[in-house]
């Protein structure tokens, strides 16, 4: 199993135990013990980050990884957390979902679904303009 962490400026690729671990042990599940897609940030998954054992897929490599990743939010900011096998951070897949956690936090107070539309929009908008400065 993979587990891509986009934060603002960072992507977090883990695989099995060390996804597993990230899950169980930073996230926090919500009333039917599910892990959300779209989590918000607080200081108690970095204290969790903090006191993760290296075992079960946890090297010191993902645990930095992991650090660095939830040092680059504050209190109150979301981040996504999905299954994208993400193995080029300049391709279209991983500059859309930064830009959607950039959507996310800025400060519009969108929803997961509003974030995501308009981040589709801009998508759009980008991929016009680009075709229209390179035909000329």
């Amino acid at each position: 199993m993979t587990l891509s962490v986009f934060t603002n400026t960072q992507i977090i690729s883990l695989e099995d135990g060390a996804a597993d671990m990230f899950m169980n042990n930073i996230l926090t599940p919500d009333e039917a013990r599910q892990v959300q897609a779209v989590q918000t940030y607080d200081d108690t998954m970095m204290t969790r980050a903090i006191s993760l054992p290296l075992t079960n897929g946890i090297d010191e490599v993902n645990k930095k990884m992991i650090l660095a990743g939830l040092a680059d939010l504050q209190p109150g900011e979301r981040f996504l957390c999905n299954g994208a096998n993400i193995t080029d951070l300049e391709s279209a897949e991983a500059k859309y979902y930064l830009r959607l956690v950039g959507n996310l936090n800025n400060g519009q107070n969108l929803t997961p679904e509003q974030a995501q539309v308009k981040t589709r929009l801009d998508d759009k908008e980008f991929t016009i303009m680009s075709k229209v400065a390179e035909e000329e």
